[in-house]
């Protein structure tokens, strides 16, 4: 499993990379269309989304906001939840 985000003293320890919480309207762009979503958290590394009908771990994304936009991968789903990681290297194939 990535080590995105997650603790590396145990529980009620610190988190590798600092979160910020924050409520931020977007759009996912997955290889089967958009979807409207809301940014919850974000790191350097990634963020966790909150949207219906979002695709499972392992989906390639571009996560837009305004004209800016970034490639990732979601790398853990549950609910309407999904945690996903920053990859700046790769830019989707449509």
């Amino acid at each position: 499993m990535p080590k995105f985000g997650k603790r590396i003293d145990g529980p009620g320890g610190r988190r590798w990379i600092r979160r910020r919480k924050v409520s931020i309207a977007g759009s996912a762009l997955f290889i089967d269309g958009t979807r409207s979503v809301l940014i919850e958290d974000l790191t350097l590394a990634g963020a966790r989304l909150l949207g219906r009908g979002l695709p499972g771990a392992g989906a390639q994304l571009e996560l837009r906001v305004g004209e800016r936009s970034l490639p990732g991968e979601v790398t853990w789903a549950g609910a309407d939840r999904r945690g996903i990681k920053f990859d700046f290297g790769k830019r989707m194939r449509a």
